[in-house]
């Protein structure tokens, strides 16, 4: 037969279908999961023999378990390309990039060809800021010379080549076919197989040298068949093919020494295909009535051989399969996934986009999820509790309860970052609650946060109150500390920080204080637990620990400027993100709240440096000091540690066994008592103190003794 005789076949090629949720799935392990790495991702997509020839990507392509291919479509082997920058991709050579992922495999052997020729590869570059795709897909396959295209002879349906007995016959080995495959895990139609008018077998070397041999008779002639893609459409002449049918006329010269030989090959076009569900039902139907059976003759080895451009070198094959875009030329499309997202998953999700961002190449450590899950409780909705209340947030703290018993009043939105003065003129003037206000204010921020305000006055030592109130504030607090993972101090007055202290002491909380002055700020972690000289490593001191006197009343008897905190606007925010950065450090600790202080480094006690032989004192952040203060008047910070003291009003032993042994009646005889007594007396500072005084006498008199002498 003359190579000019028929027509060159004209090929479909595919279009990509991408569902959206693939992208979204795709994005969220790029910032979650992949990262910085460029490495191909290998996943699954389908396509339908229905038409047109679409290849489809869902999302459960992502999902090991359940990236199952329906078993009326054919599966497909989809490589995914991930780049980091758009320059990268643009820059890349795609030509060479679909050569290398496909001939290599498919020249080398036989069984390597049969799993890459029903392949897909997909470049993609995400822009995960604006929520838009930049992604390219291209089909492989190999390219005949110019002039040396595949040629059909003949064209038939089957309908009118086959008896209606015959075309049931292929109708009934179709389907054991698929059956014995589902039992084998393959999933989907076979793209490619070999039929006779009396049998079906998967398409192999071996399975088509085993049906050469028992060829007896013309109702044993080879074809072969492949799932088209183009669907039943109406039969027309020269009908184009589905685009596998070019690598498997490839496969038929490379791999079975076809080469300019003549074979028949059906187009597959099952009017319908059912899925199989159950083992004893019948996928059958009108399945093959719009199935063509073409004669082709196979291009030979050489009219796949390309001339190199330097003619000293080998010859070289080429491939083709980039997708069109938009415009019907090569080249990548964009998808714009915001239109497709909800407003508030496009808010979630960028929310977190600068933590996720830190796990790709600085803080790969970082726990994410750990920081969404923690349970902060801020004690305080003033200017600290506000301040610390927008960096947590930003750390992606997304469980908050917020304690104030204040209003807002016309001189708190300046200073205060969570509250406008339209919670000022709440209900005439009075002013919203502090707490309930912020609480809304942080969900009007982020989308997922889940925050409440709740009023509550905390028992003071030296401010007498009924029982009962004391009995419902303790209960109220006590459980809020409790189920907290972290605790903030952020009160006006001393003594406001003294219960919530021996509640985190006696809860083992981590609890994080912070404290302004005029132009000075302090932040403390306090220790774990209670104050106890037993244990080989001290416990680290709490806020009470440097004082020798139990607090009291600090608002009696004091002016306007003395009761209200006046600070340097510029102190808050810094105390306030020192704060919320120690906790999320004690956080990736593995000791938390009990992690050690760092040792004193070259420059001095308070400044302290990770010591190499000391990993303990830091963590995944740096080190995690004790106590961090600072001053504007000087813009110095020093970073001292301060052990526990022994007989400490807030964290002595006998106080939180005193707590847990009967809360209300310590916290009712703290309140009472109006001069600090009653906690000296129970921390035993009141003897320490007494044994101090005696101390100093005596070395006073022993002074007096020896000037005697002289």
């Amino acid at each position: 037969m003359a190579e000019e005789e028929g027509w060159v076949v004209p090929f479909v090629p595919f279009a990509s279908s991408i569902d959206s949720p693939f992208w979204v799935r795709y994005c969220r392990e790029k910032l979650e999961t992949i990262q910085l790495s460029e490495d191909p991702i290998s996943l699954r997509a389908s396509y339908g023999v229905e038409g047109p020839p679409r290849l489809q990507c869902q999302e459960n392509a992502f999902q090991e378990q359940t990236s199952v291919v329906a078993n009326e479509r054919v599966g497909v082997a989809l490589t995914l390309r991930g780049f980091n920058t758009i320059e990268s991709f643009q820059k890349c050579d795609k030509n060479q990039m679909i050569h290398d992922f496909f001939a290599p495999e498919f020249l080398d052997s036989s069984q390597s060809a049969l799993k890459v020729m029903n392949s897909v590869l997909l470049c993609v570059y995400p822009e995960l800021k604006s929520h838009r795709v930049l992604y390219w897909m291209g089909v492989p396959a190999i390219l005949t010379c110019s002039g040396k295209s595949v040629r059909a002879t003949q064209q038939t349906p089957l309908t009118e080549a086959w008896s209606a007995e015959e075309i049931q016959q292929l109708d009934n080995n179709i389907d054991s076919l698929r059956r014995s495959n589902l039992q084998e895990n393959s999933q989907g139609l076979p793209p490619f197989f070999l039929v006779t008018k009396t049998t079906c077998k998967s398409f192999s070397v071996e399975s088509y040298t085993q049906l050469k041999q028992q060829s007896t008779s013309p109702d044993d002639e080879i074809v072969f068949a492949f799932c088209d893609p183009s669907g039943p459409t109406p039969i027309q002449p020269q009908q184009p093919m589905g685009w596998p049918l070019r690598n498997l006329v490839a496969f038929l010269c490379h791999h079975l020494d076809l080469g300019r030989k003549t074979v028949k090959v059906l187009s597959y076009r099952p009017a319908l295909i059912r899925r199989i569900v159950e083992e004893k039902e019948s996928s059958g139907g009108d399945m093959g009535d719009k199935s063509i059976l073409l004669t082709i003759r196979v291009p030979s080895k050489s009219d796949f051989e390309w001339p190199a451009v330097d003619a000293a070198a080998p010859k070289q094959h080429k491939v083709l399969g980039w997708e069109l875009n938009a415009r019907n030329k090569p080249g990548p499309r964009w998808v714009n996934l915001r239109p497709l997202l909800d407003s508030n998953h496009l808010a979630i999700q960028a929310a977190d986009l600068n933590l996720k961002l830190m796990k790709w190449r600085m803080i790969p450590t970082l726990n994410v999820d750990q920081l969404q899950k923690t349970k902060v409780l801020l004690i305080g909705a003033g200017t600290l509790g506000c301040s610390v209340a927008r960096v947590l947030v930003g750390w992606g703290i997304r469980n908050m309860k917020i304690v104030d018993y204040g209003k807002v009043s016309y001189s708190n939105p300046v200073r205060q970052s969570l509250f406008t003065l339209e919670d000022c003129h709440f209900d005439n003037g009075s002013g919203r609650l502090k707490a309930a206000a912020a609480s809304d204010a942080l969900k009007t921020i982020a989308a997922d946060m889940q925050s409440e305000g709740i009023k509550l006055s905390i028992p003071m030592p030296g401010h007498p109150e009924t029982r009962e109130c004391i009995e419902e504030s303790v209960s109220t607090l006590d459980a809020l500390v409790k189920e907290a993972d972290a605790v903030f101090l952020l009160t006006d007055t001393r003594e406001s920080r003294w219960l919530p202290t021996v509640m985190a002491a006696a809860h083992d909380k981590i609890l994080i204080n912070a404290a302004l002055g005029l132009d000075s700020w302090l932040v403390i972690r306090h220790g774990a637990g209670a104050s106890d000289e037993t244990t080989e490593c001290p416990r680290l001191g709490c806020y009470f620990c440097n004082d020798i006197v139990a607090p009291e009343n600090s608002t009696k008897n004091r002016t306007l400027d003395q009761q209200c905190t006046v600070t340097r606007p510029g102190l808050a925010p810094i105390a306030s993100s020192m704060a919320a950065e120690l906790m999320v450090s004690l956080l990736h600790h593995p000791k938390r709240q009990s992690a050690p202080a760092p040792k004193a480094g070259s420059m001095g006690a308070f400044s302290p440096t990770a010591a190499s032989d000391d990993p303990s004192s830091s963590g995944p952040l740096g080190i995690i000091p004790h106590q961090i203060r600072g001053s504007l008047v000087s813009y110095t910070m020093m970073a001292p540690t301060v052990p526990a003291f022994k007989h400490c009003t807030a964290c002595a032993a006998p106080v939180i066994e005193a707590y847990k042994k009967e809360k209300m009646d310590l916290v009712f005889n703290a309140c009472q008592s109006k001069d600090g007594v009653f906690l000296e007396n129970t921390s035993g500072l009141t003897g320490f103190r007494a044994d101090a005084a005696e101390k100093i006498a005596d070395m006073e008199d022993w002074d007096e003794d020896d000037d005697g002498d002289m």
